[in-house]
């Protein structure tokens, strides 16, 4: 194993002891379970330390390790951090560097880490939870993100977050820290809900999580839900088994390192806060040769696609006499040959919300041929 790995185990292994010790729950995350239960490898990616915690054991958690903090690890969340995105937990060795270019100073100790993820319990009320959701997203839109330009929906949830900002930003972290926790508690709930990022959302029965069991990983043994097959198979599906090892992607906009701390990175290289706006300017002027790149690569295809429509109507236009032939002697077989063309046209048309069509008396011949040869 690489130093990163080792060292994202060993945090594993110290959250593990935190939570045996206070009789806390915990979860590995998906990927990580799926690497015990199948012998995958260790994965090389920095930030796959993630484990699954309910939102009171998660709470819980944050009260049993400012009781006790081990020496030279932090735990960071929106109760400490008012630049912090999002509502979950990051235990942090600060001996190590774990700094993403694109997130700029998010973390207040950017060394590498261990997200603590909450399973939250449903909102009944619908109107409770679109409000705590446009709170949330707009939370996470006011915190710094590089390359994540908030579209209309954005901007409105970042509204109420902006007007509440005005008493303090700090002490809206916390207040919303806690409403967070409030709202989504699991007591009572069948279903929990993950969300792993901002783009993807997890479902999971209450009764996965009902009992913890021991699975081995990397010689050490960690907690996971008793029901780990149904785990797997509802992220993963019935043959999680077939799912390939992640491979590793690196990333230049994240720097690692197990022997050199954040301090010693910011100590050498200085500020980088003027480095961050400069990306942020330059990534919104660019937004803009962006958006005609794809506009002209739109105009592009689409020109492809008429032209493959004049060649059709001459081909189906020397060929109508032919078809109209074997439309009346009933030869579908034929027909059915004809047509394919036709039909790979249509596919296109579709994705551009348009229907193809040489012309009427062919339409009707096509899609009477396509009701008898549907089957």
């Amino acid at each position: 194993m690489k130093r990163e790995q080792q060292e994202v185990l060993s945090l594993l292994k110290e959250i593990d002891k935190i939570c045996r010790k206070n009789k806390i729950p915990y979860y590995l995350s998906p990927q990580l379970t799926l690497c015990g239960v199948t012998g995958q490898p260790f994965p090389q990616d920095p930030l796959c330390g993630v484990v699954l915690m309910k939102t009171g054991d998660m709470e819980r958690f944050r009260i049993a390790f400012e009781a006790d903090p081990p020496k030279r690890r932090t735990l960071e969340s929106m109760k400490n951090n008012k630049r912090f995105p999002g509502l979950y937990l990051r235990y942090e060795n600060m001996d190590t560097l774990c700094f993403r270019l694109d997130e700029g100073r998010n973390f207040r100790y950017p060394g590498m880490g261990v997200d603590i993820l909450p399973l939250r319990g449903k909102i009944a009320s619908r109107k409770v939870h679109l409000w705590n959701r446009a709170l949330e997203v707009g939370w996470q839109q006011s915190c710094y993100l590089y390359n994540n330009k908030p579209g209309l929906s954005g901007m409105l949830c970042k509204l109420p977050v902006r007007l509440l900002s005005l008493g303090g930003r700090a002490r809206l972290g916390k207040r919303l820290y806690e409403k967070f926790l409030e709202r989504q508690d699991t007591k009572g709930s069948d279903e929990y809900v993950l969300r792993l990022n901002r783009t993807e959302t997890l479902y999971y029965p209450a009764e996965i999580f009902k009992k913890t069991a021991q699975l081995e990983l990397e010689g050490s043994k960690f907690l996971v839900p008793d029901g780990k097959i149904w785990y797997l198979q509802k992220t993963y599906g019935s043959d999680y088994e077939n799912v390939p090892a992640e491979e590793p992607k690196p990333d230049w906009t994240v720097m690692t390192s197990a022997l050199v701390s954040y301090e010693d990175y910011f100590q050498e290289t200085g500020s980088l806060k003027k480095l961050i706006k400069a990306r942020r300017r330059q990534y919104l002027k660019d937004s803009i040769g962006r958006r005609r790149q794809r506009y002209y690569n739109w105009c592009w295809n689409y020109a492809k696609l008429c032209a493959g429509q004049r060649e059709l109507d001459v081909y189906y236009e020397e060929k109508k006499d032919y078809i109209k032939n074997l439309y009346k002697n009933g030869d579908y077989v034929r027909l059915e040959a004809v047509f394919r063309p036709y039909t790979r046209m249509n596919q296109r048309c579709l994705k551009e919300k348009e229907i193809y069509a040489s012309d009427e008396e062919m339409m009707e011949i096509y899609l009477d041929v396509l009701e008898k040869t549907v089957n």
